[in-house]
């Protein structure tokens, strides 16, 4: 079995609001609390609602234009886009699920501003559904790999 990520580490104002948008919206497994941190009520809202336009995901996203960059890893070793730009940092965070529509759905319920879900041309075999949104500071793309239609 080769190296794999494991975890992610990040730091925000709000991480109450993220670990309910994870388990409540995305159904991310629970974890437990670090350091004495108490969770929201459950349905509690997580943001102040409204949509994202995908221009400000791509200001947040600060690559280079046409700077290129990596993937490193595969689906067994988890992945991560590696874009050229400075300053360095870790601009979003992807959830993959099979219930995109549904996620979006209880993300605008819950108040989480999000941007339209599109579809994105991924590979010569598969499509991305997909749609951005912002929990407490932090960028989140939640997607769906779809098979092409067959021509």
């Amino acid at each position: 079995m080769p190296s794999r990520i494991n975890h992610v580490k990040v730091v925000t104002p709000r991480p109450d609001l993220v670990d309910a948008f994870l388990r409540e919206v995305c159904d991310v497994p629970e974890g437990w609390p670090l350091g004495g941190a108490t969770r929201l009520e459950p349905g509690a809202p997580l943001g102040p609602g409204g949509d994202i336009p995908m221009e400000e995901i791509l200001r947040r996203r600060n690559a280079t234009p046409g700077g290129g960059g990596f993937i490193a890893g595969d689906s067994n070793s988890r992945q991560l886009q590696i874009f050229t730009g400075d300053p360095a940092s870790i601009w979003a965070i992807c959830i993959s699920t099979r219930y995109i529509e549904d996620v979006y759905e209880k993300a605008k319920a819950r108040g989480v501003p999000c941007t339209p879900i599109t579809v994105a041309d991924w590979n010569e075999r598969d499509n991305i559904r997909n749609f951005f949104c912002d929990v407490a500071g932090l960028t989140f793309e939640v997607i769906r790999v779809e098979p092409k239609a067959a021509s």
